[in-house]
C-alpha cells in the first residue's frame, strides 16, 4: 500500500468480515451438501458458469439454483452438514481478534440455516449473516428470502457490502478487513480497507487493481495482520474510503 493510496489510522480497531463457503469451510457447502437435493447437475453447472462469467447476477443464480431443488428436508440437510469440516485455523483468528478487542463477522451468500448449524457445531459464536429460506414441505421445494439484499440493488442475494458499511466506521478509527474466495465477494472487496483473497476473488482483485494479500489458511492472515499492526501500517485504503463515503452520501 502506498502513502498516496492509503491513510494511516492510529490506535485502530479492526472490523473483520469473512466469507463462509470455501473460506471458513473446507468445501463449498452450497455444492457439497445443499446440491444433494438437485438431480439436474447439468443445469446446476450451466447456471453456475453463467454466474461466474457475469451473465447472471448473485440474486439470479441463487433463485435458479434453489429452483432446481426437489425433495428438500432440513433434517436430512443437517445430516449432510455434520459431514462438513472447517479450516482448523479459523478459531485461532477468532482468538486473535478477541485478544485485541477486534470484531469478526461471518457473511455468506449461502443459507443462514447451514451457516448457523456448522458454526454452532464447532462451538463458534460470532455474528453471522446469510440468506433465509422457506420450505414447501408438500413439494419439497425451497425459496430464498432476500431480506438482506440492498433495496436499491438486486445484484446480490445478500449484500455483504451493506453488512460491512453498517458494522464499521471510519470516524471511529476502524479499519475494515475482508476475507474471501469467490464471485460473491467481488462487490464487497471494493469497499474494504484490507482484502485477503484466494481463488476467483484473488483473480478479480488482480484484474481490477484492488490491493490484496493472498492466503492459504487463517494463520497466514494472522501473521500479516500482526505485521501490519506492529509496523503501524494498518490504514484506510483511499479508494475504498471514497466508495464508502459515496454510498453514505447517496452517490
Amino acid at each position: 500500500m502506498s502513502r498516496r493510496s492509503s491513510r494511516l489510522v492510529k490506535n485502530c480497531r479492526l472490523k473483520i468480515f469473512c466469507d463462509f463457503d470455501g473460506t471458513i469451510t473446507v468445501n463449498d457447502v452450497w455444492f457439497t451438501s445443499l446440491a444433494r437435493f438437485i438431480g439436474n447437475k447439468d443445469s446446476l453447472k450451466s447456471i453456475t458458469d453463467d454466474f461466474v462469467t457475469g451473465k447472471i447476477n448473485g440474486r439470479e443464480v441463487t433463485e435458479l439454483h434453489l429452483g432446481l431443488i426437489r425433495g428438500f428436508s432440513e433434517e436430512l440437510l443437517m445430516s449432510y452438514l455434520d459431514e462438513e469440516t472447517i479450516d482448523r485455523s479459523f478459531p485461532r483468528l477468532i482468538e486473535y481478534c478477541r485478544s485485541y478487542g477486534d470484531d469478526i463477522f461471518v457473511v455468506s451468500s449461502g443459507l443462514e440455516f447451514y451457516v448457523s448449524h456448522i458454526l454452532n457445531r464447532h462451538g463458534i459464536r460470532v455474528p453471522h449473516f446469510g440468506i433465509g429460506h422457506i420450505v414447501d414441505k408438500t413439494s419439497g421445494t425451497v425459496k430464498g428470502v432476500f431480506d438482506r439484499a440492498d433495496e436499491y440493488c438486486e445484484n446480490c442475494a445478500m449484500c455483504k457490502r451493506n453488512i460491512l458499511l453498517v458494522n464499521s466506521s471510519d470516524l471511529a478509527g476502524e479499519v475494515s478487513v475482508y476475507i474471501g474466495d469467490g464471485a460473491s465477494d467481488y462487490c464487497v472487496s471494493r469497499f474494504a480497507d484490507i482484502v485477503f483473497a484466494k481463488g476467483k476473488l484473488a483473480s478479480y482483485c488482480w484484474k481490477n487493481n484492488i490491493t490484496y494479500f493472498e492466503f492459504k489458511s487463517f494463520d497466514d492472515i494472522i501473521k500479516k495482520l500482526e505485521k501490519l499492526r506492529t509496523s503501524g501500517k494498518l490504514r484506510h485504503r483511499q479508494e475504498a474510503s471514497v466508495r464508502r463515503k459515496d454510498v453514505f452520501l447517496g452517490g
